[in-house]
């Protein structure tokens, strides 16, 4: 009799449960927010080049190749607005590419560059950077959707003929800049 008593109890207790549940709803959705989104993609265009330094053992009368070839590495990321690449090496002076510091110098007609194996050219042409000492590293390449964003890398190697310029022992210094431009 007790087991039957607490199974009505327990059904009666069930029914009142059922009986204070609340009703069934539907779900309740929020409104929407919103965030904008900008990305910006800056241009750029840049070089670099290695080795920092090269050097030559000058005859009294002949050519002296570099040590080592200078790798030319341009990179860019360029706007739909620019069309070409170019690249360009140039030197300090017409008349004194190389110096001694002492009035003996060695011009920049002299001072020969071949860009990825090609001819040998003396650094007498002209650049947007240099009227008179620059060689042409690439020739104004064309910048498509498939090159928008990239790079290259070329190579020059270097000569100095010291052919007719009577110079005397000593220690010669210039630079060699490299500079990019993208129009």
């Amino acid at each position: 009799m007790r087991f039957m008593k607490q199974t009505w109890m327990g059904l009666a207790a069930a029914a009142v449960l059922f009986a204070v549940a609340p009703a069934a709803s539907a779900q309740l959705n929020s409104n929407q927010a919103t965030v904008n989104l900008n990305a910006n993609m800056s241009e750029s265009l840049s070089v670099s080049a290695a080795p920092g330094t090269v050097n030559f053992t000058l005859p009294a009368s002949g050519i002296a190749p570099g040590s080592a070839p200078v790798v030319i590495n341009t990179a860019w990321v360029l706007s739909p607005a620019r069309t070409k690449v170019s690249v360009y090496a140039f030197l300090g002076s017409a008349a004194a590419a190389l110096t001694d510091g002492a009035g003996n110098n060695i011009p920049s007609s002299a001072v020969r560059g071949s860009v990825n194996a090609g001819p040998m050219t003396p650094f007498t042409g002209s650049s947007p950077f240099s009227a008179t000492t620059s060689i042409t590293v690439v020739n104004a390449l064309a910048i498509t959707n498939a090159n928008r964003n990239a790079n290259r890398a070329d190579n020059v190697a270097l000569q100095i003929d010291t052919t007719g310029l009577t110079l005397p022992a000593g220690s010669y210094t210039g630079v060699m800049t490299v500079q990019a431009q993208a129009i």
